[in-house]
């Protein structure tokens, strides 16, 4: 019977410790799968997001560029008596703004009973337009149409790309001295500029991604399988909705990781002087198992270490079951016989048992560990508040740099918004505040003459201009591109536009060296003072915007102040 009882013993240590070994194992080694899954899953699924971000940019800047292009063109004053009158000079304006954007496919001026007055290279002239929804639209507001398949304008275009030629339409009203609408200035702009995009990112991209845009309706106007419906109404609906995230998502055979953005939105790129814009939808498709594909090896891995640690386990169960039997049947009656005999006062001392040998020893010194414990949890208390303070520096050291433009050191928009707060709150307490808008005059020829390198010169350049050029108090951002933004903190309109001209001086007298020439550059300012009537420092900006463009507009290289609020109410 004891020996019977011995091996029972022996199973179910070996038993329990095995299974033990076995649950430990699993919970481990799944967990481990599981993680490594879900982290490839969300590093692929935030790729794709970035990507569809990056594509929504595209677009938005593209349109919103090419829409205040239009804007500023249709309204430009020393035009506004020579639209109807010189079909020439028109033709040579139209002519200078696709060689500045060659992206349009065609440029024209359209008068209000319809035919063309004017076109690029002469194209459409004399063609009646009546009843195209860009042309009737434009008659009344600036506009963008949707994506749409060209009819005249593909039988005389040369293009290289294989696909059927797609525009954009833009419009914007002309109107004359008096204010009265005497045409509309529309453009067409090429789909491709959108293909060409969509081919660079998906180019930089990993293998198997796929970037598609769709319209507000979910069909495809970019990317595979043209004018299909990929999506239903519920995942469109939430797309909407949301504006930008990721998903997975099942399309026939295939389990597709996506990330997505909002694109053409009025409220982003101002597009329809606030109507709710286009609607597009930009979305990068990856399968779920390319992207797990790189994670599969440390899986299998896993797994094999997991199923050689169960067995090593459950043989180890299995001796130590065998080993701690004996022993402890022995300590078990020693101990049963202490206050039945006499003569059974303590315990025997096991030979061959370390462990029990240690044992009265350890519980003699139990109360020496557990101040040893204490002090140690002290020890581990004061390292963890130095890694939090430490993890809290690297947290401050990484806002510091998402707020910093990494080529000129400046602030970037987002590290701007702050001081651009703070300033217009002074300006509501009655302390002058100005913006300034400067952007690099003939930033595109500087490139193409002298390379990209050149030009991250002239930017770094400029901004170092820029910020040896303002007072301390005051601010210097880089919006992107070749345009900064000066907030200056309690100067008047005089002011601001005195330290404006010591800026285009500045920059006017500098020259830039790079790669053994020098560099001449010149910049244009738009001035704006913040209002008490501004709804908000974007208000300023946006006018201040506006002035640069008319700077642009007179010849460059020169400052141009914005209208005050109240002028322009008076104006109206």
């Amino acid at each position: 019977m004891s020996f019977r009882n011995r091996l029972r013993f022996e199973h179910q240590l070996a038993a329990l410790v095995g299974l033990l070994c076995l649950a430990l194992v699993g919970v481990t080694v799944g967990g481990a799968v599981w993680l490594e899954r879900r982290s490839a899953v969300r590093l692929a699924e935030a790729r794709l997001a970035r990507l569809a971000s990056g594509m929504a940019e595209t677009l938005d800047v593209t349109l919103r560029e090419r829409f205040r292009e239009i804007q500023v063109v249709a309204g430009l004053a020393p035009l506004r008596e020579r639209w109807t009158s010189d079909a020439t000079m028109v033709r040579g304006v139209l002519s200078a703004m696709r060689t500045t954007a060659p992206d349009y496919a065609w440029l024209g001026f359209v008068a209000l009973d319809g035919r063309v007055r004017a076109g690029t290279e002469g194209m459409l002239e004399g063609l009646a337009v009546t009843g195209k929804a860009w042309f009737e639209a434009g008659l009344s507001r600036p506009n963008v149409g949707d994506v749409h398949e060209a009819v005249l304008l593909s039988r005389l275009l040369v293009r290289s790309e294989p696909e059927p030629l797609r525009l954009v339409d833009l419009a914007a009203p002309v109107r004359d001295a008096s204010g009265q609408v005497v045409g509309v200035l529309g453009g067409h702009l090429s789909w491709d500029w959108a293909i060409r995009a969509r081919r660079r990112l998906l180019d930089e991209g990993l293998p198997g991604t796929d970037l598609w845009v769709l319209d507000r309706r979910g069909r495809v106007i970019l990317g595979p399988l043209l004018g299909t419906t990929p999506f239903g109404p519920a995942r469109l609906g939430a797309m909407v909705e949301e504006g930008s995230g990721r998903f997975a998502a099942a399309l026939g055979s295939d389990t597709l990781l996506a990330g997505f953005a909002s694109a053409a939105k009025g409220e982003r790129s101002e597009i329809a002087g606030g109507d709710p814009g286009l609607g597009w939808i930009v979305v990068a498709t990856r399968p779920e198992a390319q992207a797990l594909a790189p994670v599969q090896r440390s899986i299998q891995a896993l797994l094999a270490l997991g199923a050689t640690a169960a067995v090593i386990g459950i043989a180890l169960a299995w001796c130590l079951g065998r080993r701690a039997a004996a022993p402890l049947r022995r300590m078990t009656a020693a101990a049963d016989r202490i206050g039945r005999e006499a003569e059974a006062t303590t315990l025997p001392r096991l030979d061959g048992a370390r462990e029990f040998v240690a044992l009265s020893a350890s519980l003699r010194s139990l109360l020496r560990r557990i101040g040893t414990a204490e002090r140690e949890l002290s020890d581990a208390t004061i390292r963890q508040t130095r890694v939090a303070a430490f993890y809290r520096r690297q947290i401050e050291d990484l806002r510091q740099v998402a707020g910093t433009d990494l080529l000129t050191g400046l602030l970037n928009r987002r590290g701007f918004a702050r001081p651009a707060e703070e300033a217009f709150a002074q300006a509501r307490s009655g302390c002058g505040v100005a913006v300034l808008v400067a952007d690099i005059d003939h930033f595109k020829r500087v490139n193409d003459q002298h390379g990209h390198d050149a030009g991250d010169a002239v930017i770094r350049h400029v901004g170092a201009l820029l910020a040896e050029a303002v007072r301390g108090s005051d601010t210097v951002a880089r919006f992107g591109g070749e345009e900064f933004v000066v907030l200056l903190v309690g100067p008047g309109g005089t002011e601001a536009l005195l330290t404006a001209e010591r800026l285009c001086a500045a920059v006017r007298a500098a020259e830039i060296a790079h790669g053994g020439r020098a560099i001449p550059v010149t910049i244009s300012i738009g001035v704006a003072t913040v209002s008490a009537r501004d709804a908000d420092i974007q208000a300023a900006i946006a006018r201040a915007d506006a002035a640069l463009y008319e700077a642009k507009a007179r010849g460059r290289d020169r400052v141009s102040a914005a209208a005050e609020i109240e002028e322009v109410e008076r104006a109206a």
